[in-house]
């Protein structure tokens, strides 16, 4: 019961904003991906799947076109007031709305832990679909640690009921991308962040 209060009230974008920002998980995680955009054309596309409110357009080389997509209405209406530059986009990460080979870099963060476990495939396989030769898929989120204290106290109170282990991930991901860089770090919760290059 209070944890479906938290959900309603979290899930106002104002406050969802506000909570990312004040247990600094939001800054942390767009940093290490600005860190790993790596070499990108001149006026790259953007893809941010299940990009709720958006990321930060300094996160951007300048000139980019960014997306931000989503399958929450409330999120992108969320997006759309802060009169940021980009698109914002309704879409299923397992069906992605963009045309094959139209994207230069695709980020996925803080996603497959609200996917179902049939889900997760398709969302690498499509991510890999619409990357342009040469693209890149940043992929980032929360994994399951059930020695870390802290983390056993957020997952109770998250969104995502689905939280998975390191190497579930990474399997996924290798099924469909090259791995380029993969590491895990600690920050409340345990997180994986991998950059991959379709196969």
């Amino acid at each position: 019961m209070l944890t479906d209060i938290l959900h309603r009230v979290v899930s106002n974008p104002t406050i969802y904003d506000t909570v990312q920002l004040v247990v600094g998980v939001s800054p942390h995680l767009d940093r290490r991906l600005a860190a790993n955009l790596g070499e990108t054309p001149a006026r790259p596309t953007i893809l941010d799947v299940g990009g709720g409110t958006g990321l930060p357009p300094s996160l951007w080389p300048a000139g980019a076109t960014y997306v931000c997509m989503d399958i929450d209405p409330v999120k992108l209406a969320g997006f759309r007031r802060k009169d940021r530059p980009g698109v914002a986009l309704r879409g299923d990460a397992t069906h992605l709305p963009v045309r094959t080979g139209s994207v230069d870099v695709v980020v996925c963060k803080n996603v497959t832990h609200h996917l179902r476990d049939a889900q997760v495939p398709p969302l690498f396989q499509e991510s890999a679909r619409v990357l342009k030769p040469g693209g890149r898929m940043l992929f980032i989120d929360a994994v399951r640690a059930p020695e870390r204290w802290r983390s056993r106290a957020l997952w109770r109170f998250d969104r995502g009921a689905h939280p998975r282990l390191v190497a579930t991930l990474r399997q996924s991901m290798a099924a469909r991308f090259d791995i380029a860089h993969w590491e895990v770090f600690a920050y409340y919760h345990r997180y994986v962040f991998g950059v991959g290059v379709p196969l």
